[in-house]
């Protein structure tokens, strides 16, 4: 009976609990302008506890100026200990959060120079959403397009922002798939019409920043300031994800204002197939003939670019769409359902992606497309190389 009704319980408050995902999503689908508060004094108690320490630094020596000389008796002495404590405190936070140093994100460093066309896009989408500045772009092996925000110190009045790309994406969409996956992305930087779900957004990737920080360099001093971080960071992650889902939805309509909306619901239709066929058919293939022939030193990204030069069998399509457009939302995912999606854009179902006579890569990288396929493959090479050791570890276990 006590168990029954502890699983009720534990039921009961994953829906009420608002630093729950599902509690997060329902607040913020059945009282949206509770659920936006609530999230913007979460987000609000992140950098107060920050400026805590310097004004503990800057006013425990007035406090003490005045309570030293006048202390006379147990109680006094105390509160003097009291202030000169919270003082060092002070100091030892201030000290750790100026000298931290984040690491940008990594990649293959794209310039100006070499890759005229991406960066004419990039001016082209900064005419339109008002030059939200975007000082890197670098190129991942992740089939995605993102924008991080990097904190220039450990007070974050500035970030640095940069584009990752990715080359799965570049290899196996067209060109104006692209351009709307990164209009989209560039108009939700920008946040020209929602500045409030754009800092929530990106504001939950620069907590993680400071756990990740805190997790690799934990010394004494540093030890207040990451034990906040270590119970901050998980709720305010669930507890935004409704405000993030609304930046996600907002960004799609940015993609509007770049190019069509059919277009772009063609773009966000095909990410959402080639994503799951990537991961249920593409890379499962490449690791089990990794692991089968106990030689990892293949080209997937090179493969790909093959595969989807060619096009999917339309069978394969075919499936691809009925599945997408039945996946329900996943409450641990930051996007909505693709029908959620689709709906906001004033569509009700996906469109088929079509056969690429140029992709992405080949537009975008122009000559050194080849190139950059190599380099990334060399970091995938590594990845897989790492699955069939562990495999290989895991058999002789």
């Amino acid at each position: 009976m006590l168990l029954v009704l502890r699983k009720k319980l534990a039921i009961f408050d994953s829906y009420i609990n608002p630093f729950n995902r599902r509690g997060a999503l329902r607040l913020s689908r059945y009282h949206p302008n509770s659920y936006l508060l609530l999230t913007l004094l979460a987000a609000a108690g992140g950098y107060l506890f920050l400026f805590l320490f310097p004004a503990l630094l800057v006013t425990m020596p007035a406090a003490l100026y005045f309570s030293l000389p006048a202390a006379e008796t147990t109680s006094q002495w105390f509160g003097v200990v009291i202030q000169l404590l919270l003082m060092l405190l002070g100091a030892a936070g201030t000290i750790t959060i100026t000298t931290m140093r984040f690491p940008l994100p990594s990649g293959l460093e794209l310039d100006q120079r070499r890759f005229a066309r991406l960066f004419d896009l990039l001016k082209e989408l900064g005419d339109i959403y008002g030059n939200p500045r975007i000082d890197r772009v670098v190129l991942r092996d992740r089939f995605d397009v993102s924008i991080v925000k990097t904190p220039r110190s450990g007070f974050s009045f500035t970030t640095s922002h940069t584009l990752v790309i990715g080359l799965p994406l570049l290899l196996t969409m067209s060109p104006m798939d692209v351009h709307a996956l990164i209009a989209r992305r560039v108009g939700q930087l920008a946040g020209r019409q929602n500045r409030i779900n754009s800092w929530l957004y990106y504001l939950r990737d620069i907590w993680v920043q400071y756990q990740s920080h805190c997790s690799a360099r934990q010394s004494w001093l540093a030890r207040p300031l990451c034990s906040f971080f270590t119970w901050y960071v998980p709720r305010y992650r669930a507890l935004s994800l409704g405000a993030v889902r609304w930046s996600e939805l907002r960004a799609d309509l940015y993609a509007i204002q770049a190019i069509n909306d059919r277009d772009a619901v063609r773009a966000i239709s095909g990410q959402a197939m080639i994503d799951d066929y990537l991961k249920r058919t593409f890379w499962p293939e490449v690791v089990e003939a990794a692991k089968s022939s106990m030689n990892p030193e293949t080209m997937p990204h090179a493969r790909m670019a093959e595969l989807f030069q060619g096009g999917l069998a339309a069978e394969e399509i075919a499936v691809l769409l009925k599945r997408v457009a039945a996946k329900r939302s996943n409450p641990k995912s930051t996007m909505p359902s693709l029908t959620e999606r689709l709906a906001n854009m004033g569509h009700g179902k996906p469109l088929p992606f079509k056969p690429i006579s140029v992709s992405a890569a080949q537009f975008y990288l122009g000559n050194a497309c080849d190139q950059c396929i190599k380099l990334i493959d060399k970091r995938s090479c590594k990845k897989v190389r790492a699955k069939v050791i562990k495999h290989a570890n895991q058999r002789g276990g």
